[in-house]
């Protein structure tokens, strides 16, 4: 059966909503987004492809019908709120969600990486790339040298979000797919009337596995070609959400796009090495607050003084970019 499933907790340790994850990108939750999940397409180059890695950034108003297994979300919700009435903050964010999924539309932010590997190890039930991105705490396989780990960084799209749910979506390249969504709730009671954990998945509720058959998936979910989707339903990123996202890629991922590894599309913004200079000048080229545009004329001038070693204690190569 298809649905939503939130395990048992087993008489054990009741959740509240103060997820430590999902608070620590409270603060700035569109930057982090952005950071976050360029990273972790980076790291899973398809280095066969011969192609720059591509991250696309869309946002788009789509029916509440759309967000999988929207009813028994909602009955979710509803027991959510049921449970933590007393508490105010709780009360308050379970309200918003319920009005939220029940309004006739819904602002969906949308993912997509291409020229990457995908989510590999789908079909496994620990220590793969999928496993620790959906259901792993603490644990992370990624070869040395990525600069992600799948481990606190994967909470920042719930943290864009005030239904806290996040929906992944892979073609890998060994052909494998899946879908699956996770909620980041708080305990509540089940219709057996048990208490729950606070995390959720849809998909094969029995298993809590991922649905591998895109047949019983909506076609807005469907891809063709190798890589990942995340999709983020109830997207809060006010309305100047493409700005703060191009700002975040720029000052944290120019030297990649000057080396032709990665191209981020924002909209119909798109960063690559061709279009770098000029929207580094138009976002930082007055910005006293930032040291990007600066940082990008220190590795791009003719004038920089260039030192490098091939290894430092260890941990690989570096490099250091001078202009006096």
């Amino acid at each position: 059966m298809i649905n939503w499933k939130f395990p048992s907790n087993d008489n054990g340790e009741v959740i509240g909503l103060n997820n430590a994850g999902i608070e620590t990108f409270l603060g700035e939750p569109i930057t982090s987004l952005a950071r976050e999940i360029n990273q972790n397409s980076l790291d899973a180059p398809d280095v066969k492809s011969g192609r720059p890695v591509e991250v696309h950034f869309t946002v788009e108003q789509v029916p509440s019908e759309l967000f999988p297994g929207r009813e028994n979300f909602l009955e979710i919700l509803d027991s959510c709120l049921n449970f933590w009435t007393e508490n105010k903050k709780a009360k308050a964010f379970f309200e918003r969600a319920k009005a939220t999924l029940s309004a006739d539309t819904i602002t969906v932010l949308k993912i997509s990486d291409f020229f990457t590997t995908g989510l590999t190890g789908s079909d496994q039930t620990k220590g793969s790339n999928w496993i620790n991105l959906t259901k792993a705490s603490g644990a992370s396989d990624k070869l040395s040298g990525a600069g992600g780990s799948f481990g606190i960084g994967k909470h920042a799209p719930y943290a864009c979000t005030g239904l806290r749910t996040v929906f992944y979506n892979t073609k890998d390249i060994d052909g494998k797919t899946a879908f699956q969504g996770v909620a980041k709730l708080v305990t509540h009671l089940d219709k057996e009337g048990l208490e729950t954990q606070g995390t959720g998945y849809f998909g094969l509720s029995q298993a809590k596995s991922p649905i591998k058959n895109l047949e019983q998936i909506p076609e807005f979910f469907h891809r063709s070609t190798v890589g990942t989707d995340v999709v983020v339903f109830g997207f809060d990123g006010g309305q100047d959400w493409e700005a703060k996202i191009i700002r975040s890629v720029l000052e944290n991922f120019f030297v990649a796009i000057h080396q032709r590894k990665l191209i981020v599309a924002v909209g119909k913004t798109r960063l690559d090495d061709t279009t770098l200079p000029e929207l580094i000048q138009q976002y930082f080229g007055s910005d006293s607050e930032s040291e990007c545009a600066k940082y990008y004329q220190a590795f791009t001038s003719d004038d920089a003084k260039f030192f490098s070693l091939e290894d430092f204690e260890g941990l690989g190569g570096v490099e250091l970019h001078v202009l006096p």
